[in-house]
């Protein structure tokens, strides 16, 4: 399988309910010593088997483009940061950027090739914590917010969310740049702007492009791409997968709105 140079590929996980002995073996088998531990420290069996279904979906992936490396065989490290990259030293590996997020019973992970990307996905049937707003957003955002009818409040709070996570996952830093410090815009015609404050002039908005999508009902997704040099959008292109990707199909009408950045 192949990322054109203009595509995003999103997929979408769904950790089952039921336990599969022999599957759930097939994917531990496919785990380093380190993230079988780091399996064994969680203390509830569903954190056990999200983790374990995460890690497998991501080397099964790569996989899938990259044959020439065998899930087992994918090596990670991480940034400064923390964040994790590939280390396999071929060229083919060494072009794959990825990221992957996970919120109760749905995994997500995003592909691109040699551009930054950065998804987060986010359990909206549980209450938004509308308190923290305050000191997580923007003083726009938080303003804009706080003027919405206090139903649309939740989903507007998500949208905001999932939407900072992926950009600071696409930029590799996490925390360290500070969520209050840059801001979007939802309103008006349903375009997203992202505008920076002034501890990231190290950043401009244009270089980005941005989505929010809605895989159920129960969920809100956001995704942040490094656009391409010559400029053009690109296209996202949404898929499901069951574990060890025994079953792949697209995933369509999931996008609920695409962004140019200004």
């Amino acid at each position: 399988m192949q990322i054109d140079a203009h595509e995003v590929h999103l997929w979408h996980l769904y950790v089952p309910e039921q336990d599969d002995p022999a599957g759930d073996a097939a994917i531990m088998a496919l785990l380093t010593t380190e993230e079988r531990e780091k399996h064994g420290r969680f203390h509830f069996a569903r954190d056990r088997r999200r983790h374990l279904m995460t890690r497998g979906l991501i080397r099964s992936l790569l996989s899938r483009y990259v044959p020439q490396v065998a899930p087992a065989d994918w090596r990670f490290e991480n940034n400064e940061y923390g964040r994790p990259r590939i280390a396999n030293a071929l060229p083919q590996a060494q072009r794959i950027r990825f990221n992957i997020s996970h919120s109760a019973s749905l995994v997500v992970a995003a592909l691109a090739v040699e551009r930054e990307v950065g998804v987060d996905v986010e359990h909206t049937a549980r209450n938004a914590p509308l308190e923290v707003a305050g000191h997580f957003f923007s003083a726009k955002e938080a303003q804009a917010l706080q003027q919405l009818p206090a139903a649309q409040q939740p989903s507007r709070f998500w949208d905001l969310w999932t939407l900072k996570e992926s950009y600071i996952k696409a930029r590799g830093m996490g925390l360290s740049i500070p969520l209050d410090r840059f801001s979007f815009d939802l309103d008006g015609s349903g375009s997203q702007a992202i505008g920076f404050g002034h501890a990231l002039e190290d950043d401009d908005a244009t270089g980005w492009q941005f989505w929010r999508l809605q895989p159920d009902d129960a969920h809100a997704v956001a995704l942040c791409l490094e656009r391409a040099r010559d400029g053009r959008e690109a296209r996202i292109l949404c898929l499901k997968a069951t574990p060890l990707l025994a079953s792949v199909e697209e995933f369509p009408g999931t996008v609920t709105r695409r962004s140019a950045a200004a």
